[in-house]
């Protein structure tokens, strides 16, 4: 060194690294080792992949924006909040004012939309206070590949879709709710009725998403943003999460007949879904500084 002060140098790959340089056949050999290593440990997982509808994607520049929509839509398909709506909407069909039946409707979908959003919230804070410890990482890793895993089983299955968490006796008591909310004539006592049945519906709907919630917000929690747009990234996998219920009681409003999406659609939402989630719940495992997301 021009300043006659020794210099002694360090070579770092990933989480390795060696301090100083004896001879190209001591600590040259050991250098092309790790050199090697790390390039083997870079083809471990595929560069590019390629997922039914979506195309061939590349999972280290795959967007946040189009993982979200993926997933919110995945996680959308759930029959324990479906058949709530069906029969709610079966219910307005029979009352004789439009008007009315757009506001109970619009208030049970939003009231389902506020839970959600704030439980999503709750995930979204658990994981930024502990997500990047490895065992948790690692946890919701193998969650995602279960969860995707089960999805893939439905798709190959073509199994109905029913809801598992809900008794007999809880479906009854259910329905007599939303029985008694339409039957009010007032529409201030009906609103309150029909948002807590929303509530209610919606506590028991998140035992059917197979950890979705979890997984998305660990990999947002991952990626460096401000807090305004980790909760804008939440408010659209809410939204996208809505799309199926928008969409049949919107199709139910303007023609009044109550039907629910078909079983082809739902399945194939499955599969992308199931594809989806088992490879981020790999990259969670062994690459998470893919989900970055930088």
């Amino acid at each position: 060194a021009t300043d006659g002060r020794m210099r002694v140098p360090l070579f770092v790959f990933g989480d390795r690294f060696i301090l100083g340089f004896d001879r190209p056949e001591t600590t040259g050999a050991a250098l092309a080792v790790l050199v090697r290593t790390e390039e083997d440990a870079e083809r471990d997982i595929p560069s590019r992949i390629a997922l039914p509808i979506l195309g061939e994607i590349d999972p280290a520049n795959y967007s946040l924006l189009a993982l979200t929509v993926v997933m919110g839509l995945a996680d959308g398909f759930n029959p324990c909040a479906m058949w709530v709506l069906i029969f709610l909407i079966g219910l307005l069909l029979g009352l004789k004012d439009h008007l009315r039946m757009w506001i109970l409707g619009g208030a049970f979908l939003l009231a389902s939309a506020t839970v959600y959003f704030v439980f999503l919230t709750a995930w979204l804070n658990i994981m930024l206070l502990l997500g990047a410890i490895t065992w948790v990482r690692v946890a919701v890793g193998i969650l995602a590949v279960a969860a995707g895993a089960l999805y893939l089983r439905r798709f190959a299955l073509r199994q109905d879709e029913v809801c598992e968490v809900t008794s007999p006796s809880q479906r009854r008591r259910v329905t007599a709710r939303l029985r008694e909310a339409i039957s009010q004539e007032s529409l201030l006592w009906a609103l309150p009725a029909i948002v807590a049945t929303a509530v209610a519906v919606n506590l028991i709907e998140l035992l059917c998403s197979a950890g979705l919630p979890a997984i998305y917000t660990e990999v947002l929690a991952l990626t460096a943003l401000p807090a305004w747009q980790h909760y804008g990234y939440l408010v659209l996998y809410v939204f996208v999460f809505l799309l199926d219920d928008i969409f049949v009681f919107v199709a139910a409003m303007v023609t009044l007949r109550a039907s629910g999406l078909t079983g082809r659609y739902s399945r194939y939402a499955h599969l992308v879904g199931g594809v989806v989630i088992t490879v981020v719940g790999l990259l969670l495992l062994f690459r998470p500084e893919w989900l970055s997301f930088q």
